[in-house]
């Protein structure tokens, strides 16, 4: 369980808290008015070059948009987002296939169904992972299809027009490009 009341009252930028389990990843999730605060400032607003986990300032924090992208820094320690870089192997994906989201209404497992390294320039194309608006249901669908078909990974979860995503970014070992493991969202209770 999460004491979001706590977390809010100590930073209202709190919307979420993510979980992976097998990969000792355990976070609070922090929106900002723009991408660049939360980059290296930590929930308590140190600056700190690790920086926190944090959604895109343009989804919307309950995550009711098709696509939620989800960010956090590649650190060579091992901690943030480094560990997701792994989900490049079959053998790895195979053993840890699903996350944990919780927020303040509910809670979401997101079963993993692409997993892909993707170049910074992608960002606008109508095949970047890191889209967040379509002009209809065919076109979603459309998109869903070109992430599954880039996954370094084999995975039987379908995912259809009526699915959110969840897209969690970082940065492939190096920096240069960004890797990606997307999952679809399903609620985990009725509260949602």
């Amino acid at each position: 369980m999460v004491d979001f009341t706590k977390l809010q009252q100590e930073n209202p930028d709190c919307i979420a808290w993510i979980r992976f389990d097998h990969l000792d990843i355990s976070y609070p999730v922090m929106k900002g008015t723009d991408n660049d605060y939360y980059l290296h400032h930590t929930f308590d607003g140190q600056e700190l070059k690790a920086g926190s986990i944090f959604m895109d300032c343009q989804n919307t924090a309950d995550f009711s948009d098709m696509n939620t992208i989800i960010y956090g820094h590649n650190m060579r320690d091992g901690s943030m987002f480094a560990l997701l870089n792994r989900y490049d192997e079959q053998s790895y994906f195979d053993t840890h296939r699903q996350m944990y989201l919780v927020t303040p209404k509910g809670g979401y497992v997101m079963e993993i169904f692409t997993a892909f390294a993707a170049k910074p320039e992608e960002s606008g194309s109508k095949t970047s992972p890191w889209q967040l608006s379509w002009k209809d249901d065919g076109a979603y669908t459309t998109w869903l299809t070109a992430m599954k078909e880039r996954s370094a990974v084999e995975s039987d979860v379908t995912v259809t027009c009526s699915d959110k995503v969840l897209t969690l970014s970082t940065c492939t070992p190096g920096g240069t490009g960004r890797f990606l493991v997307m999952g679809k969202l399903v609620k985990v209770d009725n509260e949602i």
